[in-house]
């Protein structure tokens, strides 16, 4: 009896399993990279939007140091030798001319821009006092400045005043101004209140 021949008939699962291992790494590489594009965001990478700018100017050619100061109720005020206190924040103490150089590329530039900005970061009520001090003199003529306070969301100026520095140690006391709850501004009145420490020493 003749014998019969076997016929072996291809199988194409192992053909299958490459396939969708093949897709399932490049699946893996897309989530990754995915992944790499868009990190996930830390709570300290969050920015903290400001709510309010106080903002001083002064002539740009001069290397007169005037500083700003900010008060939020009975809190540590918020100026040069404190620059922090919750939602206050000073931006930047300007010193006038004196720190308005700058390196770019190995070059020393001269940005000049005197100009100091106090932020506040979030709505927290309370009663917010300003003040403008005179902290070292370089110019025999009076010193110009102005300070304007302003509401970012939605924007509205609360207001900008102009003055003039003459002495060394000089303290102007500006319009004080209160927020509710809701970041609304319900007054803006004057003090009387020396809001720099240790009278600016």
């Amino acid at each position: 009896m003749p014998k019969r021949s076997r016929t072996i008939i291809g199988s194409n699962l192992s053909f299958n399993d490459l396939l969708f291992n093949v897709l399932v790494g490049f699946v893996m590489l897309f989530v990754i990279a995915f992944l790499l594009i868009n990190p996930i965001t830390k709570k300290s990478d969050i920015p903290i939007k400001a709510e309010f700018l106080i903002i001083m100017h002064w002539p740009n050619a001069l290397a007169d140091d005037l500083d700003l100061w900010v008060q939020r109720d009975s809190d540590k005020p918020v100026g040069f030798s404190n620059r922090e206190g919750t939602p206050l924040h000073l931006d930047r103490d300007d010193l006038g001319k004196v720190n308005d150089q700058v390196e770019i590329n190995g070059k020393i530039e001269q940005l000049e821009s005197n100009r100091e900005t106090t932020t506040i970061r979030g709505i927290v009520p309370g009663q917010y006092f300003v003040g403008v001090h005179y902290y070292s003199m370089s110019s025999i003529e009076p010193v110009p400045y102005t300070v304007t306070v302003m509401k970012v969301n939605p924007y509205r100026e609360l207001y900008s005043i102009s003055g003039e520095m003459n002495t060394k140690r000089e303290y102007h006391r500006l319009p004080a101004f209160e927020i509710d709850a809701n970041g609304n501004v319900v007054e803006i009145f004057t003090h009387v209140r020396n809001i720099i420490p240790n009278n600016g020493g």
